[in-house]
C-alpha cells in the first residue's frame, strides 16, 4: 500500500514484522479477506495491514508504529462494534483476538483475563467453579470492547455492569507505556476506562471480581407480540427482585425447534430471562412472566449460566445491520403501540426491537463513581435492522430510521456500546456534561494527539 511505496515505509514495515511475536497480515496474505472483516458486514473496509498481536509487547509495537508512521489505528477485540470501528481503510488494524489468557482464582473470586476472549469463553471457564462476571448477552462479543463501554448484560440487575466488577486493567498508552490502572494506581485513568471506551489506550488485560452464578433460571417465554404482553412485562420487570434480569426481543418468530411451525414468521415477543439466586425462591419470581397471556412456547428453566447465551445465538453470526438505540425513562402505552405497529411492518425477516429493563444493582452505584453516566435509566430500547441480503439494505435501514424517529424524542441518553456511527453529538449523549468534560481532560493527559480516535471518540480538551 502507500507505506510500501517509499523506502522508509518499506523498511519500517519490515522492522515491525521482524519484531512481532504475532503476525502481520497484508493485502497479499491468503487470510487478508477474512482478517479484515468485522461482525457488521455492512462495514467493508480495506486496511493497509493487520497486526495479530500475541502479547502486550506486540500491542505496544503496533501502537508505536501507527503513531510514528501517522497511520489511522483501529483496535479490535471481538469485532462487534455496531459502527464497525474494528477496521479502517488504508490504516492499521490491531487485532487482539489472540490475547486469550484467563486465570481464575475461585477462592478469592477473582479472574485475570485478556481482551481477545469472548464472553462465552469466559463464562464457560468461570462456570466450572460456579462463578460468573456480569457481562453481555451474546457469547461471541469480545471481552475488551464490551467492558470498556460499560457492560450491560444478563445479570445487570443482580451484579451491576461489567465495570462494576472490574478491579484493575493493564493499558498500552499512546506514548508506548504499559500502565496498570486501579483504584490505587492511576485512579483517574481507571475511572475513565469504566465507561469511556477505547479512547485512552489499548487494554491488554483485566482483573474482574467473580460472583456466584452456577445454575440459574434462564431461557425464554414466547408470546404473540401485543401491547398487552409488553405492558405486563414492563410493569413487572421494572419492580421485580434484583435477581431477575429480562430482555424482550420483538421479532418475526425464527424457525427454531421450540417455535411451532405455524408460528414461524409471525411477530412475537420473546421474553429472555435470567434469575440468579436460590432456584426454589426464583420459581415464583419468574411465574408472573408466564401469566401475561397464552405463551406460544416456554423454554425457561434451570440451566448453567453459560447456556443463557443460546437465546442470542443468532446475534453471534456476522450480518449486515443498521442500529439505533437509547434509554427511556418510561415505556408509555403509545410507545409500546408504536413499537408493535412498526415491528409488524419490518420489511426483512431478520430485524428486531429489543427492550431491556434495567435498574437494580446498576442503579445503586453513584453516577460519579465511573464514567458510565446513565445508571438511573430504567429501560433501554434498541432497533436493529438486520440484512442477510444486500438487496434488503435500503428498505431495512429506512424501517430502522422510521421507528427510531418515533423513539428518538422520548430517548434520554445512549449506551456507548450500542451506538452506530452517529457523530459527536450522539457520543456526548452517552454521558452527562460533567462526565464528558472530565473524560476529555483525561483524554488530553493520556492521548493528546487523539491517536485512539476510531471509536466513539472523546476529543481531548484544547
Amino acid at each position: 500500500m502507500l507505506l510500501e511505496s517509499t523506502p522508509l515505509g518499506g523498511a519500517a514495515i519490515r522492522d515491525l514484522e521482524a519484531h512481532l511475536l504475532g503476525e502481520l497480515v497484508r493485502p497479499a496474505h491468503d487470510d487478508y479477506a477474512a482478517a479484515r472483516q468485522v461482525w457488521n458486514r455492512a462495514v467493508d473496509r480495506r486496511p493497509a495491514m493487520i497486526v495479530r498481536a500475541a502479547d502486550a509487547a506486540d500491542v505496544i509495537r503496533a501502537v508505536s508504529f501507527a503513531r510514528e508512521q501517522g497511520l489511522p489505528l483501529a483496535v479490535r477485540s471481538g469485532g462487534h462494534s455496531m459502527a464497525g470501528h474494528g477496521t479502517v481503510d488504508g490504516g492499521l488494524v490491531l487485532d487482539l483476538g489472540r490475547l486469550q489468557g484467563l486465570s481464575i482464582d475461585p477462592a478469592r473470586r477473582v479472574a485475570w483475563a485478556q481482551p481477545g476472549l469472548t464472553w462465552g469463553q469466559y463464562a464457560e471457564q468461570a462456570n466450572a467453579h460456579g462463578l460468573a462476571t456480569s457481562a453481555g448477552d451474546t457469547a461471541s462479543v469480545g471481552l475488551g470492547g464490551l467492558t470498556l463501554g460499560g457492560g450491560i448484560g444478563w445479570m445487570v440487575r443482580k451484579y451491576g455492569l461489567a465495570i462494576d466488577n472490574l478491579l484493575s486493567a493493564e493499558l498500552a498508552t499512546a506514548d508506548g507505556r504499559l500502565l496498570h490502572a486501579s483504584a490505587e494506581e492511576h485512579p483517574d485513568l481507571f475511572w475513565a476506562l469504566r465507561g469511556g471506551g477505547g479512547n485512552f489506550g489499548v487494554a491488554t488485560a483485566f482483573q474482574f471480581r467473580l460472583q456466584p452464578a452456577g445454575t440459574i433460571l434462564g431461557g425464554g417465554i414466547v408470546y404473540p407480540a401485543t401491547c398487552a404482553v409488553l405492558r405486563g412485562w414492563a410493569d413487572y420487570a421494572s419492580q421485580a427482585p434484583d435477581e431477575l434480569t429480562t430482555i424482550v426481543f420483538i421479532m418475526p418468530a425464527p424457525p427454531a425447534p421450540f417455535i411451532p411451525a405455524d408460528q414461524v414468521g409471525k411477530l412475537v415477543a420473546i421474553i429472555g430471562l435470567c434469575y440468579v439466586g436460590d432456584l426454589e425462591t426464583g420459581q415464583p419470581v419468574v411465574e408472573p412472566l408466564r401469566q401475561l397471556g397464552t405463551p406460544i412456547a416456554d423454554i425457561a428453566g434451570p440451566m448453567p449460566y453459560p447456556a443463557i447465551f443460546a437465546l442470542t445465538d443468532e446475534a453471534s453470526r456476522p450480518e449486515r445491520a443498521a442500529v439505533r438505540s437509547g434509554y427511556l425513562a418510561t415505556l408509555t402505552d403509545d410507545t409500546l403501540e408504536a413499537i408493535v405497529e412498526h415491528a409488524a411492518r419490518m420489511p426483512a425477516p431478520s430485524g428486531l426491537v429489543q427492550l431491556r429493563a434495567l435498574g437494580g444493582a446498576m442503579a445503586r452505584v453513584p453516577v460519579e463513581a465511573t464514567a458510565f453516566a446513565h445508571r438511573d435509566k430504567p429501560f433501554m430500547a434498541t432497533v436493529v435492522g438486520s440484512m442477510s441480503d444486500p438487496v434488503d439494505d435500503d428498505r431495512q435501514r429506512a424501517w430502522t430510521e422510521e421507528l427510531w424517529s418515533v423513539l428518538r424524542p422520548r430517548a434520554q441518553g445512549v449506551y456507548m456500546n450500542f451506538l452506530a456511527d452517529e457523530g459527536d453529538a450522539r457520543v456526548r449523549e452517552a454521558y452527562v456534561p460533567a462526565t464528558y468534560a472530565r473524560l476529555a481532560a483525561i483524554k488530553r493527559r493520556y492521548d493528546p494527539t487523539n491517536l485512539f480516535r476510531l471509536n466513539q471518540n472523546i476529543r481531548p480538551t484544547d
